[in-house]
């Protein structure tokens, strides 16, 4: 079959491919009952095994299999789909979910995917209407991983996997993957021996007794309001409906209330207190954000081999990003319980904001710029005279029940992460305020085991969110750390002030931001290793329509590797332009050419229509063809069949067709009326070296191949008129 990716750029980029899809079916008792479809993809990208993505999920699913057909005949059928070219655009789920008859006796899917090699597998999606299956999924799962705000944000991203296409066509259903050592993602580091067999158990342990509890079910679980749900220390998982959120945020609510009219009756802080406490919770928030943001600009990460280098040293990355926040914070508790003054921090604030408009080069960045204006306006507003710890207490409840219901009108599934540290921050302080003061050391022993409990249950949750959130974002972005900062900060403000009353207290603080510092430091700076390699890439490039070869590199930068690849055949190498192909400019060097069975590249008229046919050489994994019309052409069929791909006058429109049949790929038009004339390009990719020419010597520990490494490029053109 065919499979389609959604046409970009206004219809003008599309990629198709023909695909091998694998099924199979367990039947259940009765066959007339919707079926639940557990599917994962079996292809992967060049230069990667794939181990992760997706052969775990290929496993996980195969296990899943064997555990049911082992035991009592479900009661519905189970399909398993295997899809093929996931990486491509989808294109093997597009062809199930469009054209294949199994699809119409689907009732809900299970999704597994993968972007890492390790860590807790999390069902990260969900399909419409989740209330009721969440509820199984909370009841069945072992060790749950998920967060119904991980899955609101998830929504509004531009991430796809093969799961997008059964949330279009409206079905329920939950999609896991596991996301830690990105390294390994799409790398020749995706090996079996490399992939965290723990993950892959924890995949299983979530995925197969949910399964077994849908197929044996009655009936599959009906669609109902979305629900309200995380997961509690990977432990269990509590979910439920929005009603609830709101009761329990209005709890939270009543016990800040609480806590403020006490905290005023007993005279234990004033008006102006909590306002100063309100604005020095804020100030955590931003000036946190603008050191994280600050951080993030001088790690440099400009291009992909600075992601990737990253990649490598995430755990740095977090820990020092992590180490920056607390100091930052402990910054602005040590100064608001001890009165310090404000022209110093203000002036530090504005000038980071101004720094970051000048790392990179000089370029207005309005994110770090408001953030130093923000944090200098704040630090006038929290500091000065001394703040008590129940006005810094109790005003960042207020602070964090603000954005608690801010979250919750705009954002309801992430009213998870906002409400339950507020409700036990909350709850330790109403605790306090009712029994403070106290002679029985019993009570005042239990009262601050509960605050100090509170805060590590709090620490450890918030703590769990913000290392995945980071690592599903992206580590160009530690500031992100900076909103879990906050989260967990009314849990920890009892103890930072009792910390804060030492009399060298400010050197702690420093160390543990200067501790940040020199993590962020060894990220950038710690050179690549056999287990932590960079990206390296080196291809031959035969130009038919000039007779010229080349040696291509499409990276931003070249190693010692690729450039000794490059200039192996005497050949200089320089940055230039490869139109219509790739969005940069290619290191380029000549080569000699070389004899190879080229492709065909063939426009003609036939009638009415304009045919652009590509017949592949031998061993094509996939063919882009680009045309570029003087005028619109419209009606597009790819091989017969009706396509969403428009063209411009003057632009170039784009086909990459995978794994094209030897036969050829045709793709045709309606020709305009009147003249015109059509350009056209073809750029084909084969595994490999070509055979007449010596390829290089093997990559050295600390590099690794990446895209179009150790492939054959032939570029051919044609053109026509009438």
């Amino acid at each position: 079959d065919e499979g389609y990716a959604p046409a970009r750029s206004q219809g003008r980029f599309l990629s198709a491919g023909a695909v091998q899809n694998v099924i199979g079916v367990l039947p259940g008792a009765d066959r007339s009952k919707p079926a639940v479809l557990v599917m994962s993809h079996y292809d992967s990208v060049a230069n990667s095994p794939g181990a992760a993505d997706d052969a775990a999920g290929v496993a996980a699913a195969l296990e899943v299999a064997r555990a049911l057909k082992a035991g009592p005949r479900p009661a519905r059928d189970v399909i398993f789909l295997f899809t093929d070219g996931e990486e491509q655009g989808l294109l093997g789920a597009d062809a199930f979910f469009a054209r294949d008859p199994l699809r119409e006796r689907v009732g809900l899917v299970i999704n597994m995917e993968a972007r890492g090699d390790s860590g807790r597998a999390a069902m990260f999606q969900t399909g419409p209407g989740n209330g009721a299956l969440m509820h199984l999924f909370a009841r069945e799962a072992r060790r749950p991983a998920a967060n119904s705000l991980a899955a609101a944000v998830y929504e509004k991203m531009p991430n796809d996997t093969d799961f997008t296409h059964a949330v279009k066509a409206g079905l329920p259903g939950l999609n896991f993957a596991f996301i830690d050592d990105q390294l390994a993602y799409h790398t020749p580091l995706a090996r079996a021996d490399h992939l965290d067999q723990g993950s892959l158990q924890h995949l299983g342990d979530q995925v197969l007794p949910t399964v077994r509890a849908l197929a044996t079910a009655a009936d599959l679980p009906a669609k109902a309001p979305n629900a309200v749900y995380s997961d509690l220390f990977g432990l269990v998982m509590v979910s439920y409906p929005v009603e609830v959120a709101w009761g329990l945020l209005a709890l939270a609510g009543a016990l800040v209330l609480y806590a403020l009219v006490r905290g005023l009756m007993i005279k234990g802080t004033s008006v102006v207190e909590l306002l100063k406490g309100l604005c020095g919770f804020l100030l955590v928030g931003v000036s946190g954000g603008l050191v994280l943001h600050l951080a993030g600009k001088l790690l440099g990460v400009v291009d992909l081999q600075g992601h990737y280098a990253l990649l490598g040293r995430f755990n740095p990355l977090l820990l020092g990003g992590t180490a920056l926040l607390v100091g930052t914070a402990l910054a602005v508790v040590i100064g608001q319980a001890k009165g310090a003054a404000r022209i110093w921090p203000s002036l530090l604030a504005l000038a980071a904001g101004g720094l970051t408009c000048l790392i990179g080069g000089p370029a207005l960045d309005p994110i770090g710029l408001g953030l130093g204006v923000a944090a200098a306006v704040l630090v006038w507003a929290s500091l000065g005279k001394p703040v008590g710890v129940l006005g810094a207490w109790i005003g960042a409840l207020v602070g964090l029940l603000a954005i608690a219901l801010a979250t919750m009108v705009l954002l309801p599934g992430g009213s998870v992460m906002t409400a339950w540290p507020l409700l036990v921050a909350a709850l330790a302080a109403v605790l306090v305020l009712a029994k403070g003061g106290t002679r029985n050391k019993r009570v005042a022993l239990a009262l601050t085991f509960f605050v100090a409990l509170a805060a590590v249950a709090v620490v450890a949750q918030v703590g769990a969110w913000g290392g995945w959130t980071f690592a599903g974002l992206g580590v160009e972005l530690p500031a992100i750390l900076a909103a879990f900062g906050l989260l967990a900060l009314p849990a920890l403000i009892p103890l930072a002030h009792d910390f804060s009353a030492l009399k060298l207290a400010a050197i702690p603080a420093t160390l543990v931001a200067g501790l940040g510092a020199a993590l962020g430091a060894y990220a950038v700076l710690a050179g690549a290793s056999a287990t932590r390699p960079e990206l390296t890439e080196a291809a031959h490039l035969s130009d038919l329509s000039t007779g010229r070869a080349y040696r291509i590199s499409t990276l931003p930068r070249l190693d010692a590797w690729s450039r000794g690849a490059l200039t192996a055949q005497g050949g200089t190498p320089t940055q230039q332009e490869l139109v219509p192909f790739f969005k940069s400019k290619a290191w380029l060097a000549d080569a000699r050419p070389v004899p190879l069975d080229p492709p065909q590249l063939v426009l003609e008229q036939a009638g009415e229509r304009l045919l652009v046919r590509v017949i592949p050489g031998p061993g094509a994994e996939y063919v882009t063809v680009r045309i570029r019309p003087d005028g619109m052409l419209a009606g597009a069929r790819l091989n017969g069949r009706p396509v969403p791909l428009t063209t411009k006058a003057g632009e170039w429109t784009s086909l990459t067709y995978h794994a094209p049949d030897p036969s050829g790929v045709t793709l045709s038009f309606s020709r305009l009326n009147g003249s015109g004339r059509v350009e056209a390009a073809a750029l084909e990719v084969r595994e490999g070296w070509p055979r007449a020419t010596p390829s290089p010597g093997a990559k050295p520990e600390g590099l690794m191949a990446w895209g179009l490494s150790d492939k054959t490029l032939v570029l051919t053109r044609a053109s026509v008129k009438w």
